[in-house]
């Protein structure tokens, strides 16, 4: 994995190349980090595709996009070289549950849009900086919130089609668990992250930062286990998510098959 992402991101199109190359990794080697990474390249995308007409202030949107391509980026090599104390809870729960290949494709998203969101984000409006022009700033942090709703149909359709083909399928097995799990907003998530910015901003010294810093990655670390946390100990329940992975399973091998040989025969 690292050797995708060992280069630091300098530009918005390094971060959409680098997450392009690190998905196409997780698909190669059934890699359920991967499950994040297809939705990161997708907004990324989305983003960068407006940035010269939808901003007050482009520039510092692209200086936010690579810090948080780099947060993400650097979470990863850490995981990777194993110093668990540089990698941020929310983030270190997301990967264990990817290689252990706990828990559902929809739970795999959500984990990575938590430590994302409610993690990274706060940091990464802090690193660039809010000031000056506050409000400007405020306002193209809103706007990216029209991004993301126009962009989730197309994110989610990405996102079944290259881990979980019979996503529907899981969700009835499951009793429509996604609902449960994602029954959050997300705008509400980006909304708090900001506040967090502004206290790290508004903060008298860096021992204070380091307090709100401790409490954004405890609280984050929070959500990622309940995200986690078994709906249910019912038997019935577990059988039915045994069944419902192996079809699933079945389904993505035959679609990488495809695409493979797909492939091969372009070149």
């Amino acid at each position: 994995m690292s050797e995708h992402l060992i280069t630091e991101f300098s530009s918005v199109d390094g971060v959409a190349e680098g997450l392009a190359k690190f998905e196409k990794h997780c698909i190669d080697t059934e890699d359920l980090r991967g499950v994040f990474a297809t939705s990161y390249l997708e907004i990324t995308r989305s983003i960068a595709s407006q940035l010269d007409y939808a901003f007050k202030d482009p520039e510092g949107v692209a200086a936010y996009l690579i810090r948080f391509g780099n947060l993400y980026r650097e979470a990863l090599i850490n995981y990777e070289k194993g110093d668990i104390k540089q990698i941020p809870k929310s983030w270190f729960i997301a990967f264990e549950a990817a290689k252990m290949k706990e828990g559902l494709v929809i739970q795999h998203l959500i984990l990575g849009i938590n430590a994302h969101i409610n993690h990274d984000l706060a940091i990464s409006l802090h690193d660039v900086g809010i000031d000056p022009g506050r409000n400007d700033k405020y306002h193209d942090h809103t706007k990216v919130n029209t991004i993301l709703s126009k962009s989730t149909e197309n994110l989610k359709r990405e996102v079944a089609t290259k881990y979980a083909p019979v996503l529907e399928r899981l969700d009835r097995t499951t009793g429509h668990i996604s609902d449960d799990v994602t029954n959050f907003s997300i705008p509400k998530a980006r909304e708090h992250a900001w506040t967090f910015a502004t206290a790290l901003a508004n903060a008298r010294n860096e021992a204070e930062r380091t307090i709100l810093r401790k409490a954004l990655d405890e609280q984050a670390a929070v959500l990622a286990r309940l995200i986690m946390a078994s709906p249910t100990k019912d038997p019935r329940f577990t059988r039915s998510i045994t069944v419902a992975k192996r079809v699933d399973s079945l389904a993505t091998s035959l679609f990488n098959l495809f695409r493979r040989k797909k492939n091969r025969s372009k070149k």
